[in-house]
């Protein structure tokens, strides 16, 4: 693709619709502290720290405060603000202070203002007042932003495609690096240096950072402790017999996707081939149920049907898995206790597992499209044990 952002016409489209929906329940403007709401409304990403950044929205103009150090980013012609208001830093620059005078300059202080939240959030320090206690005006907490997340524009789709092809490329690195006696994180971070290294060759200037993380992220577990899906231990060894459980996550344009897969070091056993393709056959169960207006629920219900058939239900710590977009894990979740109905423009990670104790864990992700008709697997690494045996 020739563009890796989001066009600046989307970024306006965005602020329209999020005032419209704003105005309709009543609401003369809107403010946003959170730093992926302000990025997904203007372009503008920055590194959330104890500094408050809050972008401040009428049907009219959009304004930001940022402290000394975003002053610059903020004001670059691309994003969609139009007026960067600058404290010098906290504690001194009493930032909320100045979020204040943006709303009366905005002409919403006196009147109703949606919010992401009351004030900026507490981290890596931070305490302050409410907005509420501020302005004389009242203020309501929404989700507009997350709810318009929920359902991706083809610029968005295009950014995670291309994310996904390179995680194609990641996990073949990583696919090749396995050996017995190595540890996880010394694997991971060789990958995640080569992946990056080539995207940046051939991607070359069109790659922008929008946040510290690698634009390829690469983490995996080997033996026992696949036992637990989130374990953060990567200094265990390789060893024969062990299942591996990956995940490869390049980012592209601020879009990320999910490549997991179950790799086994030698020759599987019997066992280890008989989970394995319980696994598989349970991903496309899953896979094979989704499309427009089936319900959230559903999904979760097929794959535990199957999982009690064969026995295995009782090995099960997550469910099916979750949209993904600016963030890895986004609403709407494939879970039983989710209400709703999935629509087209939702991606998902489709990642049933299970995580049999003194055996391991098995799991493949991809991450899927919902299309009008049904979907569109972005992800596309072998999935057959016979070819992720290491």
């Amino acid at each position: 693709m020739d563009r890796l952002r989001i066009p600046n016409e989307e970024y306006r489209e965005r602020a329209k619709t999020l005032f419209s929906r704003a105005h309709e329940d009543g609401y003369d403007g809107v403010v946003l502290f959170g730093a992926l709401n302000v990025y997904y409304v203007t372009g503008m990403y920055h590194l959330p720290t104890e500094r408050p950044c809050a972008v401040g929205l009428t049907d009219e103009r959009i304004d930001i405060v940022v402290p000394r150090l975003e002053r610059e980013h903020a004001e670059r012609s691309d994003f969609n603000i139009d007026d960067v208001h600058v404290y010098f830093d906290f504690p001194q620059g009493n930032p909320m202070t100045l979020v204040a005078e943006m709303c009366e300059n905005l002409g919403i202080a006196e009147s109703s203002v949606a919010v992401d939240s009351d004030g900026s959030p507490r981290r890596n320090g931070y305490t302050g007042p409410s907005l509420s206690s501020l302005i004389p005006g009242t203020v309501g907490v929404e989700d507009y932003v997350t709810t318009m997340r929920e359902r991706k524009s083809e610029a968005e789709i295009d950014l995670i495609r291309e994310a996904s092809t390179w995680a194609h490329l990641g996990h073949r690195l990583l696919q090749e690096k396995l050996a017995v006696g190595r540890r996880p994180i010394s694997i991971s971070a060789e990958v995640e240096v080569e992946g990056t290294d080539a995207i940046l060759d051939t991607l070359g200037e069109r790659y922008e950072m929008t946040s510290w993380s690698r634009p390829m992220q690469c983490n995996f577990t080997t033996g026992s402790v696949t036992s637990l899906p989130h374990s953060v231990d990567q200094t265990t060894r390789i060893r024969e017999g062990d299942n591996i459980v990956t995940i490869v996550k390049p980012t592209i344009g601020g879009y990320t996707t999910e490549l997991e897969r179950t790799l086994i070091v030698g020759e599987p056993s019997d066992e280890q081939r008989d989970y394995f393709e319980i696994m598989c056959e349970s991903q496309k169960v899953a896979i094979d149920t989704i499309e427009p207006g089936i319900e959230y629920a559903a999904v979760e219900e097929a794959v535990m049907s199957y999982y009690k058939e064969q026995g295995v239900h009782e090995y099960v710590q997550h469910h099916i898995g979750h949209n993904i977009g600016m963030e890895g894990h986004e609403r709407p979740f494939l879970d039983r206790g989710y209400d709703g109905t999935i629509s087209p423009g939702e991606l998902y990670t489709v990642e049933p597992g299970f995580y049999v104790p003194e055996v391991g864990g098995f799991r493949h992700s991809d991450t899927i499209l919902v299309t009008e008709t049904g979907t569109d697997t972005l992800t596309y690494y072998p999935r057959d044990i016979d070819q992720l045996i290491v």
